[in-house]
């Protein structure tokens, strides 16, 4: 084991801006903008989790997406903000005939099954605006990218990093769900 020396910082005032900025803009390729597992880790859930103590969480985290994974780090599906709204959970704590606390992220996300994702090898070709296009108009916050060859996912592209790495707002409009349509229409 090894002694580490502590140190004051009562003379240093300046901090260490890094040279490498990588602004990235329309332009740019994809890949500047995408999340890769193989670098960074996939922040996420344990399907037994309740659902509320996720939402705190992400709350807290400022993680608006998380990916669902079993004991054996399985992919299932993906929880979102949206899936954990007190509304939606009230309604499924009803459909389950369960208290809202007894609600688990595996009853409320999105299974894999339901879910579409871009293909890395088309992002490694792929422009910054191209996502955004595509993100705009499927209404969008995030988007699995898939390694086929490998056959795992093997990234994530979140507008919310996207509108930071630009450096500009990325309006993603939500489509209206059925009931909403609905209670316009009477």
């Amino acid at each position: 084991m090894r002694n580490l020396q502590l140190f004051s910082t009562a003379s240093v005032d300046h901090l260490l801006w890094s040279s490498k900025v990588q602004a990235a803009h329309m332009d740019s390729p994809a890949l500047d903008i995408f999340t890769d597992f193989d670098v960074a880790r996939p922040i996420v859930v344990d399907a037994s989790t309740s659902a509320v103590g996720t939402g705190k969480i992400m709350e807290k985290t400022h993680a608006y997406m998380r990916l669902v994974v079993d004991k054996d780090d399985k992919f299932l599906g993906v929880i979102t903000m949206q899936e954990l709204s007190h509304h939606n959970l009230l309604m499924t704590a009803k459909k389950l005939e369960h208290n809202i606390d007894e609600v688990l992220v595996t009853d409320v996300m999105v299974k894999r099954e339901d879910l579409q994702a871009f293909d890395y090898d088309q992002i490694a070709t792929a422009k910054v605006s191209d996502v955004v296009r595509i993100l705009k108009e499927n209404s969008l916050h995030h988007m699995l990218v898939i390694d086929h060859e490998q056959h795992h996912i093997r990234g994530i592209i979140a507008a919310s990093d996207l509108a930071r790495k630009l450096s500009v707002p990325i309006e993603i409009h939500q489509r209206p769900s059925f009931s909403q349509i609905f209670n316009t229409a009477s």
